[in-house]
């Protein structure tokens, strides 16, 4: 699946009985780039996507985005969710 550059998304916070689901912490996409899309339920109208973590910008001044998406490493995977119309 790709994912166009600058696709706002939304990072993953730990929800009821431990699942993840999307938070209200925005970041956008750096560059246009494959994402493999996870089949996880819960997300209403997003979906979540494992995607690299240097392909995201924080998109606003939530102190959680750094610690999800930053290093130690940066070349590892996340889960953020997009919408469904991606």
């Amino acid at each position: 699946m790709l994912i166009e550059k600058n696709t706002i998304c939304y990072i993953s916070e730990v929800g009821y009985n431990n699942f993840f689901y999307p938070s209200n912490s925005k970041v956008i996409v750096r560059e246009n780039c494959e994402v493999q899309r996870m089949t996880w339920i819960g997300g209403g109208t997003k979906v979540a996507v494992k995607i690299l973590k240097a392909m995201l910008i924080p998109a606003d001044l939530c102190p959680n985005i750094t610690k999800n998406i930053s290093p130690p490493n940066k070349n590892g995977y996340t889960i953020v969710w997009v919408e469904k119309d991606v």
